[in-house]
């Protein structure tokens, strides 16, 4: 019984690596842009120089509100540790 078992589990595992294999190479989009669409948002680290777009994207700029927003926290969050510092010194 426990053989079965066995076969039965290489054989998915075989079908599921041939599905994904005829997916990739069938699928009507580069890798690239499927990366974009699973990940939701540009992989600027994988693109080649020189082929960004002229146009910001929102992913993009919602990028750059996010790092603004954690400098800003961060500035505050060491003004008020070094201020409790003076206080207790």
């Amino acid at each position: 019984m426990a053989l079965c078992k066995h076969k039965r589990c290489c054989v998915f595992l075989m079908g599921a690596g041939m599905g994904a294999a005829a997916g990739m190479l069938l699928a009507p989009k580069s890798g690239s842009e499927i990366r974009r669409e699973l990940f939701g948002g540009p992989l600027d680290l994988l693109a080649e120089p020189g082929t960004e777009t002229a146009a910001p994207r929102p992913e993009m700029e919602a990028a750059e509100d996010l790092k603004a927003r954690i400098e800003e926290t961060r500035a505050r969050l060491k003004a008020e540790v070094e201020a409790g510092q003076d206080g207790k010194s």
